[in-house]
């Protein structure tokens, strides 16, 4: 090997020397960030950083500045003005016609100047003012039962998902006991059939059951990593992150029965948005009967003007004037125009009672439904309970005697599978329990 050779080796190590540790330092960037998260704390996460929960925050923000505005107009309203000008020649015609015209300075000067500061102050406008804050204060108070029902909205969302996770977890578990137990089968039919005891279809038969437990078992993963990024989403969290689940059984998170306390429609959001939409029309039935009466205003300006067109004739000479009093307005019009839209408005206030009426009807129908459901899933959980011991004793009565010859491969996997499908039972009526609890949670504004 000549010395040319030797020092391209000493450079490729030197290279992959510098090289080793940059690409573990890559690989560390690379590695996604993990959270660890029980349902409160993911239901606490999605409230913080949810968009659709920071929208509905901004949206009552804006609803609180337009209060302080519909307010602030309380205030006295002042205006300064002010106008400068440089008049042209008058042109003038003699003789009643558009002839001998004649051009003329104005008198008396060609500036014009005038500023002035000028204030009013509301007395009186029928109601109008007072009917426009109640108005804006209903809107606040929807817009924060809008971001209340947003967070429940999202939420639900962040329940639902994270239990359908643990439910397919629950499942993917499932999947793996059975496939050790399709393998176990397996490997004891091959033992079998190498002594002649049973046909080649029952080891065929015991190959395509392992491998369709295990195909089963590849969807549920795919399904476990497409909740994830949904919850990933709804958290607001970059989608490459990790989010392991602390509350990792189902049947730990089954709420105890006192917890479970009669539920009440008052809480409800769509119930809050009804009532709230009562007083609102109300408000602007008010606003509406405000134009039938007067307006009374004190108003009061100073200013400063130039020339001095009070005396005659006129002088070149800047002076200084105010004043105060009192203006009055009535829209005589009112009288004749306002009707339709009073009656419009009085209208419309008995359809938003109706709608409270259906809304509560609408969360009563909800509650009771759920309650029910409720009830046939505690019911069902518990005849789970029962299937699962049945079900593996049965497995286990079938599992011997297909081993002693005295039953078909068919009837064991159809032990094995009703075997599995008990405790899928007991997961899937736990995971609907729970669902069903935090609907009814949502439901009545607890959530």
């Amino acid at each position: 090997m000549n010395q040319f050779s030797l020092r391209l080796i000493a450079i490729a190590i030197t290279l992959t020397g510098c090289l080793c540790p940059l690409s573990k330092a890559v690989a560390q960037q690379e590695k996604p960030a993990q959270y660890t998260l029980s349902i409160e704390q993911a239901l606490a996460l999605a409230r913080q950083n949810n968009d659709h929960v920071t929208a509905a925050r901004l949206n009552s923000a804006v609803s609180e500045s337009e209060l302080k505005e519909i307010k602030s107009h309380v205030l006295p309203h002042v205006m300064l003005k002010g106008t400068a000008k440089r008049l042209t020649n008058a042109i003038l015609f003699e003789g009643g016609g558009l002839t001998q015209p004649l051009s003329v300075s104005p008198p008396p000067a060609k500036y014009q100047m005038n500023t002035e500061i000028e204030a009013s102050f509301n007395l009186y406008s029928g109601g109008k003012h007072e009917a426009s804050i109640r108005e804006y204060e209903v809107k606040t108070k929807l817009a924060d039962v809008n971001v209340q029902q947003q967070e429940g909205s999202i939420a639900l969302q962040v329940v639902q998902h994270y239990l359908e996770i643990l439910r397919l977890n629950e499942l993917d578990s499932l999947y793996n006991e059975q496939i050790e137990r399709e393998k176990l089968r397996l490997k004891n039919i091959n033992s079998l059939y190498k002594n002649g005891k049973v046909t080649r279809s029952d080891l065929l038969r015991a190959e395509i059951n392992l491998s369709n437990q295990e195909y089963a078992k590849k969807e549920t993963e795919s399904d476990i990593a497409i909740y994830h990024n949904r919850l990933n989403i709804l958290l607001h969290l970059p989608q490459q992150t990790y989010v392991v689940l602390s509350d990792t059984a189902v049947v730990n998170n089954i709420p105890q029965p006192k917890v479970l306390e009669t539920p009440s429609e008052k809480g409800a959001f769509s119930l809050q948005q009804a009532s709230l939409g009562i007083q609102l029309q109300q408000s602007r039935l008010e606003g509406a009967k405000s134009n039938y009466y007067p307006s009374i205003h004190i108003i009061a300006a100073y200013g400063l003007n130039f020339p001095n067109y009070l005396v005659y004739p006129y002088i070149p000479h800047a002076y200084e004037i105010g004043f105060v009093g009192l203006r009055l307005q009535y829209d005589i019009s009112s009288l004749y125009h306002n009707n339709h839209k009073t009656a419009a408005e009085r209208q419309r206030l008995e359809q938003v009672k109706v709608n409270e009426d259906a809304a509560r009807d609408e969360i009563l129908q909800q509650i009771t439904s759920l309650q029910i459901k409720m009830d046939a899933m505690n019911k069902k959980m518990a005849l789970a309970r029962q299937n699962i011991e049945q079900s593996q004793v049965n497995y286990k009565i079938v599992n011997t005697k297909y081993f002693n010859q005295l039953a078909l491969l068919t009837d064991l996997l159809e032990a094995d599978n009703i075997y599995m499908q008990s405790k899928y039972g007991l997961i899937e009526a736990q995971t609907q329990f729970l669902n069903y609890y935090y609907q009814l949670l949502y439901t009545t504004g607890k959530i």
